[in-house]
């Protein structure tokens, strides 16, 4: 996880901030991905305070997120803390993986797609939904912009500056997911950019390796 990734200040109002921002469309979007989950239990990777909760209680879930302040506030009743770089688990233990609005924030992409590779049963699902900047040049510079306002107003107001700077500047950190998932060991089943502008991805993807040792 980046050390810059430090919800623990603002773990208390992380979701309601997160659901003005996107104008409520996160729960949604959230809904829209849980739906490619199949029967089996579940890791909700990143789960924070929980936001997941109401698309994913009916699975058998693992609630994981480094921040011991925002699984404070998650309603799962199986939490652990950990990092995406280096999972508590033994291999081929999960039928999917939830990760929604995470990756951004992790500190090393490759290990932990890695890892969910490594955790995921052999057809396991790695459902993947985070937030890009739009393709469009003239609709990513005001996406710039917008964010930057948006972001700055709202760390200045909850005395969270570097926090919420970290959130903008995150949209920037990797490429687009057109490049970013083409070299991954899972196998993608699915890629489209879904919200106002195409600023949010939805990835699914199955994983094709099983470990023998």
């Amino acid at each position: 996880m980046n050390k810059s990734a430090n919800f623990s200040n603002i773990h208390k109002f992380y979701d309601l901030i997160n659901s003005l921002l996107t104008l409520g469309f996160d729960k949604s979007w959230r809904r829209q991905a849980a739906r490619n989950l199949k029967p089996g239990n579940v890791l909700d990777l990143g789960s924070g305070t929980g936001a997941s909760y109401e698309d994913l209680k009916r699975f058998d879930v693992v609630a994981l997120d480094p921040d011991e302040n925002m699984l404070s506030l998650n309603k799962f009743q199986n939490k652990v803390v950990g990092m995406g770089e280096n999972l508590p688990f033994d291999n081929n233990y999960f039928d999917n993986i939830f990760c929604c609005f995470v990756l951004r924030n992790v500190d090393n992409i490759e290990k932990t797609f890695n890892e969910v590779s490594r955790v995921l049963k052999k057809d396991g699902k790695f459902i993947l939904l985070d937030m890009s900047r739009p393709r469009n040049n003239i609709l990513k510079q005001f996406h710039k912009i917008g964010t930057y306002i948006v972001m700055h107003l709202i760390g200045l107001i909850t005395f969270n500056l570097k926090e919420y700077r970290f959130l903008h500047f995150s949209l920037d950190k990797l490429p687009p997911p057109e490049e970013l998932l083409v070299d991954i060991n899972l196998e993608k089943k699915m890629l489209k950019r879904i919200g106002l502008f195409g600023f949010v991805y939805l990835g699914v993807f199955e994983n094709q390796n099983l470990i023998t040792d």
